[in-house]
């Protein structure tokens, strides 16, 4: 018992010392994709095919392509004044610094706004894909993008804002880690741990960073009036009345503790990411099947994308199964990155016993 003591307490050390004072990271973000000519080829046909598929079912009512943009939105630039219907029955529960990201494209005529915002959603994409090492066409025929696109949804922006904020940490940018912060706000089941991770390994000047988000999110609060009380009053309907379980996929708040064991373990700062977010994925108190889109974005196993197409299985599996059945696609990631660290850990003790 005492050597497992010992092995504890040295391994986790290093660990807390680094949380408490976190060495800077390198001046420069190197990404961890190198495609070849032939890979960003296949990315740019299949990227060209979804865009062509997706903005041809647009023009066609009877499919409602696009849906959460049309109306969700849309009627957070255009129709302010629904936001307090949200305390009886919640349409969105998205910060309203989203407006300055969607009110040029919301205005647009329908459908060119929604194509334009699919097309940079996929560059965002495919943007994380190449940053933190992940197989693009795999994740771009994935059910996650195709359910992305087809309710015109903003999981690329959490994305982005992952990306963002690994520069940012790099370059000790509190503007470009602010930016980050903001688009990982945006989808916080998705990517703001992360996110925040990266904020704390920012630098001196994260506190800057800090400050401009409350100021932005003061801003809102006086523009839109007290949006997050709204949101709150329908949270309680939108969670506890039980119509969104056949979609939400997530384990829920019990699962809070894995962030403990996602930030002590003994990981590189790439796969720490990854943990985060698998872990803030299953303990969200709610998270979609296309949320985890951001998990296929890294450098994963080659099983990991078999996932990306459960959610095409709907018609022979059920939607029960072929949705909520994403859960063990951040367990099993969760599983593979501590595997090693365990395996080592146990033969350690093995060793001094």
């Amino acid at each position: 018992m005492n050597a497992f003591w010992s092995s504890l307490r040295s391994a986790l050390s290093p660990i807390v010392k680094e949380w408490l004072y976190p060495t800077p990271l390198p001046e420069t973000a190197v990404p961890a994709g190198g495609w070849s000519r032939r890979q960003w080829l296949g990315v740019a046909a299949v990227s060209l095919t979804l865009l062509i598929v997706f903005g041809y079912l647009s023009t066609l009512p009877q499919f409602d392509v696009g849906a959460d943009f049309k109306r969700a939105y849309t009627w957070m630039v255009t129709e302010p004044w629904r936001l307090p219907l949200n305390a009886q029955r919640p349409w969105t529960l998205t910060p309203l610094w989203l407006n300055f990201v969607m009110a040029p494209l919301v205005t647009m005529p329908w459908p060119w706004g929604y194509i334009t915002f699919m097309t940079l959603s996929t560059a965002m994409i495919i943007c994380g894909a190449y940053w933190f090492g992940g197989k693009p066409i795999p994740l771009l025929i994935s059910a996650h993008v195709f359910w992305v696109f087809w309710w015109g949804q903003l999981e690329a922006l959490a994305v982005l804002g992952l990306v963002l904020g690994w520069v940012a940490a790099h370059r000790r940018s509190w503007l470009l880690m602010t930016l980050a912060l903001a688009l990982a706000a945006i989808k916080p089941q998705v990517g703001l741990l992360p996110v925040a991770v990266l904020w704390w390994w920012s630098g001196r000047d994260k506190w800057k960073s800090a400050l401009a988000m409350a100021s932005l999110a003061a801003f809102t609060l006086v523009v839109w009036g007290p949006y997050p009380w709204w949101y709150w009053q329908g949270l309680g309907e939108f969670v506890g009345d039980g119509h969104a379980n056949m979609w939400r996929a997530s384990i829920g708040p019990i699962a809070s503790p894995l962030i403990l064991l996602a930030l002590l373990a003994p990981l590189t700062r790439t796969q720490r990411l990854l943990a985060m977010a698998a872990t803030v994925h299953l303990s969200s108190p709610y998270m979609p099947y296309y949320s985890t889109l951001l998990l296929l974005c890294f450098h994963v196993p080659w099983w990991a994308y078999l996932f990306g197409i459960l959610g095409y299985l709907t018609p022979l599996l059920g939607a029960p199964i072929a949705w909520n059945g994403i859960t063990f696609l951040p367990v099993t990631i969760l599983l593979w990155l501590y595997a090693p660290w365990a395996r080592q850990g146990w033969e350690r003790i093995k060793a001094r016993g």
